[in-house]
């Protein structure tokens, strides 16, 4: 659960507006087609869950998050060495759906279900419960800290870089 968390979710799905911004893509289209894609992965993840797996859906889906990610960065790389807005706007876009697609298709709920899965019946209760604090705690540390690594790493979190501001 921290993993997934820490993997970045929360300080995308909150910033988002901002990174489209930034960026320079129309954050209204933008921002819209991101929640349109993840609905339909989403409800993939429950016919996926029980036919490839857990495990290999989980590894699947945190690669591709991955590969969101790094084309991310990339796209804002290419905006601090002055490349096209065509391109970085491209790339963040391109990313960001890659991104919400493969978090929505298993890395969103497959650990939800081993939590429910994993823990015996008479420590049930108690072990989703340190389960569930230790998500969100991670989460409130994620979108805490994001706006603060957005404005100080363009590449890294996916902002404009204070000196191109």
């Amino acid at each position: 659960m921290l993993l997934v968390q820490f993997a970045g979710t929360d300080g995308i799905s909150s910033f988002a507006g901002s990174i489209f911004k930034a960026a320079g893509c129309s954050t209204g289209f933008a921002s819209t087609m991101m929640a349109m894609i993840q609905l339909p992965f989403a409800a993939s993840s429950v016919l996926l869950m029980d036919k490839t797996g857990r495990r290999p859906l989980l590894m699947v889906t945190a690669t591709g998050a991955c590969l969101g990610s790094i084309l991310v960065g990339l796209g804002f790389l290419f905006q601090d060495y002055q490349q096209s807005k065509e391109l970085t706007a491209t790339l963040v876009f391109t990313g960001i759906l890659v991104y919400s697609a493969c978090f929505s298709a298993g890395m969103g709920g497959t650990p939800w279900v081993i939590m429910s899965e994993i823990f015996p019946i008479n420590i049930k209760g108690q072990g989703g419960t340190l389960v569930t604090l230790a998500n969100w705690f991670s989460s409130w540390i994620v979108t805490y800290s994001f706006n603060f690594i957005f404005q100080w790493s363009s590449a890294g979190s996916g902002s404009q870089h204070p000196n191109h501001a």
